[in-house]
């Protein structure tokens, strides 16, 4: 097992420290280290790495990012050029979608994304031509004015209503060329219409010459073009008139080809070589100093120093022999499956399965995020990480759930056992193998780990807090195969998903005990009232702070309201809460027709509910009032799909995972400590430049917040949300205070508590 701490890897990070957000902020908690294309405008280089872009000030030597927080229109980057003549940076998408980057803001151009045409719209890349940017596209090509920021031509390739995806263009000031994915074709610029697919002539003098050509550039008069004739069959051919030879080897990777700085770069997953004048081969990279190379893009700048986009390592400065990773902090890959908050800590784990739960072999990765910085654990022995747990009395002793590689235990960052058939009552789906797949886990309020093991018919194990394993053979009551997450409820109650139709089932065993004739079971359908099934596809469930049981299912959500009666004979059914409309038509229940993946519970007893198509939703403590929803239409949510949430007590940042990485937002609701204890104003001062809301924090549940001028007259009132209250820094008369010194009184609801802090603005 190999443990990669970002400190490691980014050498820059102190250029990006930060600290909390403010209440209503939101950041990324995305990758920037698997880097794809590169782009030198002047002193600033950007790389793009997927959902965001790394942005890197040679003068000063920091480093910034873009992404959606900070106003991109979208995610899935698939291409970035910089625009000299112009000074505009333009970001293509898989999508279609396009932005313009020029100073200060950002231009969206939604039209490809927007258009008719059937199939893929990705933007494969970006020639420059003065004033134009020709975007390859897998239907044609697009033609962008960067003077009037439009879309000028569009060329589909291909007769009879066929479409040829392009992979890349070039122009020699006479010709466009063309890589397909039938072959290099070329057109004379003084064409009388370029629309028209017959003014497009293949080269046919090449070999395979309606194979699949993925990219081409111009270097001292000949043409140089990568040609596929099957994966793992890649060469690059020099054309010059109408003749070709090859050039540079052939490779089983991947081959690309770009010019720079004067430089003609070949490149494929192993090795970089830079050829100058002559085609003399003047360089040749095959190691940064780190493991491998991926290698997939490069620009060579004014100054001579080689910028490297690299799929493993992020964005990479060449100096002579010295080589730099720039990559502004976050997690290791944007793959998230579920999200832990603790107070001031987070993990984010990068495993999962398919919808049938299989397999998908992703490598054994999660991410720990503390401080305002990131550290990745990465076990190359395990695979599909689903869930980390920390010990309840030992933060440094953490527990891995993986599906098909059992249970790992760490303890101060390093391997200490992996429980599987040999050493725990965990077993494998797999005769004779340790292919143990965990579903979920929890700890008991004895700190006694319970554990679900899916597909075996033992599906229940728990790790004692004294180090033995006890089995609970539930596999004839439960009659399902599949084992999901589980949550120990104030009862100790233990609450466990049975994925895919399975409903839910509920048990109280006494872990230490052998005699199984005590334990009290019940296999739940999930029904109403009236003993009709509302759904049993369910995804998620939480335990509120009234004690409450959420269940998220494909059809919205439903609560069981007294829990502690699941043991008792008859009906035991759940409840859908009706939400009211402004009009009756409006009426109904909570997230109907929802399939609803997550659900968590903040300081306020208020609910944030996770979807899988429509984003993010904040309701009130009882379910009936929408707070926010949150989508990637009106807020910087990466995707519409999220994967887990979760709450970070102690600051109130929600964590909302989606299928194209993590982001939080900063909520107004903490968890109380219980007392008035490190009671804070954030931040403090106040300075002149600062627009947004102040927070006081540390306060007991529902604590009276009285604001006042130093004379003690009364500025502002309100009650707190669990243990944090927001002000937005106004008067009574709805104006932004004066200078000066402002006393916060708190006091407990009963009045037996209180505490006063102080708070400067400065204008």
């Amino acid at each position: 097992m190999k443990r990669f701490s970002a400190a490691t890897l980014i050498f820059l990070a102190g250029c990006l420290a930060g600290a909390q957000i403010p209440v209503g902020a939101w950041r990324d908690h995305i990758s920037y280290i698997r880097t794809t294309h590169v782009a030198v405008a002047g002193d600033i280089v950007y790389a793009s790495a997927g959902a965001g872009i790394t942005v890197y000030n040679k003068d000063d030597r920091s480093l910034s990012k873009l992404s959606r927080i900070h106003g991109l229109s979208d995610v899935d980057i698939s291409s970035i050029r910089w625009a000299e003549e112009n000074g505009v940076l333009i970001v293509g998408y898989a999508n279609g979608n396009v932005d313009l980057v020029v100073e200060n803001r950002i231009i969206n151009i939604p039209d490809i994304m927007r258009s008719t045409v059937s199939g893929s719209k990705r933007i494969n890349s970006i020639k420059i031509a003065g004033s134009l940017a020709y975007l390859s596209c897998n239907f044609g090509a697009v033609v962008l004015d960067l003077d009037r920021h439009e879309i000028r031509d569009t060329y589909f390739f291909g007769g009879a209503g066929a479409r040829l995806s392009i992979n890349d263009m070039e122009f020699d000031g006479e010709f466009l060329y063309a890589a397909t994915s039938s072959g290099l074709y070329r057109a004379s610029v003084d064409a009388p219409n370029l629309l028209d697919f017959s003014y497009w002539e293949n080269l046919s003098f090449l070999p395979g010459n309606t194979g699949m050509y993925v990219s081409v550039a111009l270097f001292e008069g000949s043409l140089y073009a990568v040609s596929m004739s099957r994966p793992g069959n890649y060469q690059c051919l020099r054309i010059t008139g109408g003749s070709y030879e090859q050039f540079g080897s052939p490779s089983s990777t991947s081959l690309g080809v770009r010019v720079s700085g004067g430089h003609l770069a070949l490149f494929d997953n192993d090795r970089l070589f830079l050829y100058g004048q002559g085609n003399t081969l003047v360089r040749e990279i095959d190691d940064y100093g780190y493991w491998g190379l991926a290698v997939r893009d490069v620009e060579i700048d004014g100054d001579g120093e080689l910028w490297v986009a690299d799929m493993s390592h992020g964005l990479i400065r060449v100096r002579g022999d010295n080589f730099r990773i720039l990559v502004p902090p976050g997690p290791y890959s944007n793959r998230v499956y579920s999200i832990k908050s603790y107070p001031g800590r987070t993990y984010f784990t990068a495993g999962g399965h398919d919808a049938a739960h299989t397999n998908l072999w992703l490598r054994g990765e999660y991410t720990f995020f503390s401080d305002e910085s990131y550290s990745f654990n990465i076990d190359w022995d395990i695979h599909d990480i689903l869930f980390v747990k920390e010990h309840p009395s030992d933060p440094e002793t953490k527990y891995v759930a993986s599906w098909g590689y059992g249970l790992t235990e760490y303890r101060d960052g390093n391997l200490y056992t992996r429980h599987n058939e040999g050493n725990s009552t965990l077993r494998s789906i797999i005769s004779g193998d340790n292919f143990i797949r965990i579903g979920g886990m929890a700890f008991d309020k004895d700190n006694n780990l319970w554990v679900t093991n899916s597909g075996v018919p033992d599906p229940v194990s728990v790790l004692r807090n004294d180090g033995s394993w006890a089995s609970f053979p539930y596999g004839g009551i439960i009659n399902h195969s599949q084992a999901g997450r589980i949550i120990i409820n104030r009862h100790g109650h233990k609450w466990m998903l049975l994925p895919r139709g399975g409903g839910l089932f509920v048990f109280d065993a006494d872990p230490y005990s052998e005699d199984r004739s005590a334990d009290r079971t019940r296999r739940l359908s999930i029904v109403d009232e009236d003993n009709r099934r509302i759904s049993n596809e369910v995804f998620s469930l939480a335990e509120d702070h009234n004690g409450n049981i959420w269940v998220g299912t494909n059809i919205g959500v439903v609560v069981y309201y007294i829990p502690e009666r699941v043991f008792e004979e008859g009906s035991f059914p759940a409840r859908r809460i009706i939400v009211e409309g402004s009009r009756d038509e409006e009426r109904g229940y909570l997230l109907n027709n929802e399939t609803v993946t997550a659900i968590a519970v903040d300081g306020a007893n208020r609910k944030w509910f996770g979807t899988e198509k429509s984003g993010a939703f904040l309701v009130s403590s009882d379910g009936r009032e929408q707070i926010y929803h949150f989508t990637s239409s009106n807020s910087p949510m990466l995707s519409n799909s999220v994967t887990d949430i979760s709450v970070d007590p102690a600051s109130g940042e929600v964590f909302i995972g989606t299928s194209a990485g993590t982001l939080s937002f900063r909520g107004k609701a903490t968890e109380s400590p219980g007392s008035f204890r490190d009671v804070y104003a954030f931040p403090n001062p106040v300075r002149e430049n600062y627009n947004g809301p102040v927070t006081i924090t540390g306060l007991v549940k529902d604590s009276i917040v009285k604001i006042t001028d130093i004379s003690g007259n009364l500025i502002y009132e309100t009650v707190s949300l669990g243990g944090q209250a927001v002000w937005d820094g106004l008067n009574v008369r709805g104006q932004r205070v004066s200078t000066g010194i402002y006393l916060v009184f708190v006091s407990s609801p009963d009045g037996m508590q209180s505490h006063v802090t102080k708070l400067m603005f400065i204008h």
